[in-house]
């Protein structure tokens, strides 16, 4: 470690705010009842900064205290940085009590819609949260989550997880049958569910539980009969 490095570490944030405290009230006893200190701890601490820095700050008689030319140049580069360091700390704080992130890593599969957008922009706005999305794989909504690689997911229902919370619901959206243009079902507007067992559909690779999966892609329509899923996917 070289001898600035030293210097630095032992430098303690109350003796620079002592000091800036120190040069607005420019008296010791004024200065000590601001930070709740005695006016003896007060000088201590000045007097330690003083043998960091390697000069003298203060100038002290018995009727007055000033800054010297070097303490005054001192506070003035100084004060940014404390005010810096004190405003990081409190936002800090204040989003701890809350619980609050300043970033949220967010997974998703599918489409990203108009009111998850405006929710993203909101938590920007509003609580200055970051919202950095990871596109998960379809078939494994919730491994991120619980691995703590990522702090929540936007994914479909069910969850039935006792390790996972629901939060915030989006307004559902319809569900879609996707066909190429050459399909039979093509030209159709609608589909019956029983319809379903006619064809090979796709479905979902992954980890996620079997409720979850049937949720996706049921193993029978409602009458009973079964519906073929020969083919996996783990992406739109």
């Amino acid at each position: 470690m070289t001898g600035g490095s030293g210097t630095l570490n032992q430098v303690h944030v109350q003796q620079i705010e002592c000091l800036l405290v120190l040069s607005e009230e420019l008296h010791f006893g004024r200065t000590a009842a601001r930070l709740g200190y005695s006016p003896s701890r007060a000088s201590q601490l000045l007097s330690a900064l003083e043998r960091r820095v390697g000069v003298r700050l203060v100038e002290r008689t018995s009727r007055r205290v000033s800054l010297t030319r070097f303490g005054a140049q001192f506070v003035e580069e100084v004060r940014p940085a404390y005010e810096n360091l004190s405003t990081t700390f409190l936002r800090a704080r204040d989003r701890a009590m809350r619980g609050a992130l300043r970033e949220l890593r967010l997974g998703f599969h599918g489409s990203v819609y108009e009111q998850v957008t405006e929710a993203f922009r909101l938590l920007r706005a509003e609580h200055e949260v970051t919202v950095t999305l990871s596109e998960i794989p379809l078939g494994s909504p919730f491994s991120a989550v619980l691995e703590g690689r990522l702090d929540a997911a936007l994914v479909e229902l069910p969850v039935h997880d006792p390790a996972l919370t629901v939060g915030f619901r989006f307004p559902p959206q319809e569900q879609l049958l996707a066909v190429g243009t050459a399909h039979p079902l093509a030209s159709r507007e609608g589909v019956r569910v029983e319809e379903l067992a006619e064809f090979d559909l796709l479905r979902p690779v992954g980890d996620a539980p079997d409720y979850w999966m049937a949720a996706r892609v049921p193993p029978t329509t409602p009458s009973g009969r079964p519906i073929r899923s020969g083919t996996g996917i783990n992406t739109v």
